[in-house]
């Protein structure tokens, strides 16, 4: 269990003359250090590890490679109580590449069939001294000048940590009141992971600025649920939603040049694959209009508007086949042929992905894209796994609005 206290401040001088100090409060300093490192967090594409109230880092130091689950308890207060868990290792490697421990155990329990993605980074220069009671180390105090770094988005601050070692609690709502009276700090209750995830956010809605897609003629009054509640209220079968949007990410980006859809649309293809099968449970044959009027009126909490209003429409054409017939008919539907021309355009070529995606992933084989080769009037995607045949075929089936909308065509070729 990790018990610490967190302060903020914007005063350099008080974060120099708190490395300086031989005493704080009633305790001596000692063992001064600094040390430069940076962490990654990391989740999967539905954010399982947050949403079963944990975060989960890589921390890189010189030597070592630090993996450390921690539990989301006690954001709030000055003093947080949280389940720590560390296993150190000397160089990266994947979950699965682990020596059996807890710390794998859990993490591989939550995320199951899931990949890992890096959700941002928090680069650190920090400085570290016990805070000692005669021989006893009553706990550990760290400076920490941050940067966190989220997609080329910073955002710096100087935090304090105090962490309980050997000390008693007492105590460390004493070294609080020092802090607090004697440094003028200000409590700092968010985590660092908090703080990322916040600066994550904040790219989404940032995106949604720079995207301009006109006046909308109409704006349902649409309630936002988040992403967990959705799974959770509509049973979204998690590993194929994972799946599908694993493979979407891949074409988006390794087919950009082809494409050409907005890089900020990135999270809206994410989001879009995670809810495309949304109306399954309800009425698996008529899934895709089912899924499109549940997101008519409920969006995941975690996209703005206008973005939000893609949901409906991807989420509508990634079942049935396409020809031009038929998209031409969606043409004269009022709530589809209200939107702007460019949003029209960015939902057909996101839909063109997803129903890709979708069939990459028939088999539920866990088939993965190995290779994606773009020639001059063709594009060859490898697919492999032991569902390959399968699901390369049903990719290629579900390329149909894909061959409409762009002139270099798609193959698929199993592989061993």
């Amino acid at each position: 269990m990790e018990i610490e206290a967190k302060f903020l401040l914007s005063d350099k001088d008080v974060f120099r003359k708190l490395s300086m100090n031989d005493s704080i409060g009633n305790f001596a300093v000692g063992n001064t250090c600094k040390s430069n490192f940076s962490d990654t967090y990391l989740d999967t594409v539905d954010m399982v590890l947050y949403s079963s109230g944990y975060s989960f880092r890589c921390r890189q130091k010189p030597g070592k490679i630090a993996y450390t689950l921690k539990s989301l308890d006690g954001a709030g207060s000055t003093i947080r109580r949280r389940e720590e868990i560390e296993v150190i290792v000397p160089e990266k490697c994947e979950i699965d590449e682990l020596e059996e421990s807890r710390l794998k155990s859990m993490v591989s329990s939550m995320i199951g069939s899931g990949k890992l993605f890096p959700l941002f980074e928090v680069i650190h220069e920090r400085t570290t001294c016990d805070l000692k009671d005669n021989s006893r180390n009553v706990a550990e105090l760290s400076l920490d000048d941050v940067i966190i770094n989220c997609e080329g988005n910073e955002k710096p601050y100087l935090e304090v940590e105090i962490e309980l070692q050997e000390g008693s609690e007492d105590e460390l709502f004493s070294l609080v009141d020092v802090m607090l009276d004697d440094f003028g700090l200000t409590p700092g209750s968010n985590s660092k992971f908090d703080n990322g995830l916040e600066l994550l956010h904040e790219n989404i809605w940032s995106d949604a600025k720079i995207l301009d897609y006109g006046d909308f003629p109409f704006r349902n009054n649409i309630t936002p649920i988040s992403l967990a509640e959705m799974f959770e209220k509509y049973n979204i079968e998690r590993d194929h939603a994972r799946k599908v949007t694993e493979n979407s990410l891949e074409l988006f980006d390794r087919l950009a040049k082809v494409h050409r859809l907005d890089p900020e649309l990135r999270n809206t293809m994410k989001i879009a694959s995670l809810v495309h099968d949304i109306g399954v449970m309800t009425d698996v044959k008529k899934h895709h209009k089912v899924g499109r009027d549940i997101l008519l009126s409920h969006t995941p909490a975690e996209m703005p508007f206008p973005l939000y209003v893609i949901l409906p429409w991807t989420t509508f054409l990634h079942k049935k086949r396409i020809d031009e017939e038929k998209l031409a008919k969606l043409f004269v539907k009022n709530k589809f042929s209200a939107l702007s021309q460019r949003m029209r355009e960015d939902i057909l070529r996101i839909a063109a992905i997803l129903r890709i995606a979708d069939g990459l992933d028939y088999s539920r084989s866990d088939s993965t894209i190995s290779d994606i080769e773009i020639r001059n009037e063709s594009i060859v995607i490898k697919v492999k796994g032991r569902g390959s045949q399968v699901d390369a075929n049903r990719a290629k089936t579900k390329s149909d609005l894909w061959n409409l909308l762009f002139d270099k065509k798609l193959n698929f070729r199993p592989v061993a």
